[in-house]
């Protein structure tokens, strides 16, 4: 018997339905790699049905507990994931594949990264918008919108949100622009008449909403929002609302919210315990199916943990859950929420978060 010649191995073929219930609890980089077994598993984890049983039950199981940590480098624009354990070992890693200086913006949701610099740059800005798969390595550029043929010597501001919403299975992107108002050079901003010019600004603002099973932008506008700045360095998107942290004419933080069901941007009022102890660089994040906002006081040495509450259709209230007393060596940048007390520190260029990753998605893979 010729020595070249090898066993078969036996195969086995297991029906669709217990394929999927196996692969469905896998790390979506071993699930990618199931399908270069044979073409039959190649086609099932690309189907529909898998695609959303696979997200459900990843989505289920890192529920208020992701098992990954988010690491940015903002020296080498690199995304590093982590597990979020005492071993802390790399799982994957993403590198930008375009220049982009250190002042980038991005935001998770469901396994995508969304990333920008147009929120920075203030003359000759990069107006593209990324969303990537790092496990597939892998980025789209969104097509250009409207709102993003302003010079950013036009713009007042503007402010990016990325989520995924499960109750329509589509990625959006949010994007607000804030056209310049243009006074006169002699203008005296202490003059009752520079006050009462105030009262005939356009307070009209620009609305893109990109979808991602579409393929195109949705633009909109909304008069009467009267923000003057928006920190867009921080974007909170929780149950189908993005959230940013605004001023208004009198220069008071507010809570600016954007709900993509009903494309209505609100502005909410914040206690005025925020205006005595106002941060100089706001803090939000998600917390449930709403927000926690962070106050700093650093006379005292204390941290304030808020959280909004809808207590009515359209009427908010907040409430102070938690203050924590910071010692002198504590940095008080919180990174995250987690049901049970950890810490996690940071440095001027690592940050660090925790982010659920392991969905399969049908549009960038």
């Amino acid at each position: 018997m010729s020595l070249s010649k090898h066993k078969k191995m036996p195969t086995y073929d297991f029906p669709e339905e217990i394929l999927s219930e196996i692969f469905k609890r896998l790390p979506v980089k071993y699930v990618l790699r199931c399908g270069a077994v044979q073409k039959s598993w190649y086609y099932l984890v690309r189907t529909p049905m898998f695609l959303t049983l696979h997200l459900n039950h990843q989505t289920m199981i890192a529920h208020n507990n992701p098992r990954y940590l988010l690491f940015h480098n903002t020296n080498t624009h690199l995304l590093t994931f982590c597990s979020d354990d005492k071993q802390c070992q790399e799982y994957c890693s993403i590198e930008y594949p375009f220049d982009f200086d250190n002042h980038e913006w991005y935001a998770l949701s469901n396994g995508l990264i969304c990333i920008s610099s147009m929120s920075y740059r203030e003359l000759d800005y990069d107006y593209n918008i990324f969303i990537c798969n790092p496990l597939v390595q892998m980025c789209q550029m969104l097509p250009v919108s409207r709102l993003s043929e302003y010079y950013s010597n036009e713009i007042e501001w503007k402010a990016l949100a990325f989520a995924f919403l499960p109750e329509v299975n589509d990625y959006v992107v949010v994007h607000v622009v804030k056209l310049e108002t243009v006074f006169p050079d002699d203008s005296d901003q202490d003059s009752p008449d520079y006050l009462q010019l105030l009262n005939y600004i356009s307070n009209t603002v620009m609305i893109g909403v990109y979808s991602l099973n579409t393929g195109s932008w949705k633009i909109s506008s909304q008069d009467d929002v009267k923000i003057t700045w928006v920190w867009t360095e921080q974007s909170v998107y929780v149950n189908g609302t993005a959230f940013w942290i605004g001023e208004d004419y009198a220069a008071d933080q507010l809570v600016i919210q954007f709900d993509t069901k009903t494309e209505i941007l609100r502005e909410i009022s914040v206690p005025e315990k925020f205006v005595v102890q106002e941060r100089q660089h706001p803090i939000i994040h998600p917390f449930g199916k709403s927000i926690a906002y962070f106050v700093e006081d650093a006379e005292f040495r204390h941290l304030d943990m808020w959280i909004l509450k809808e207590d009515m259709i359209d009427e908010f209230s907040w409430e102070n859950i938690i203050s924590v007393n910071l010692s002198e060596n504590v940095w008080a940048d919180v990174l995250g929420i987690r049901v049970h007390s950890s810490s996690l520190s940071t440095t001027d260029k690592l940050r660090a978060k925790g982010v659920p990753i392991d969905n399969v998605c049908p549009r960038c893979n």
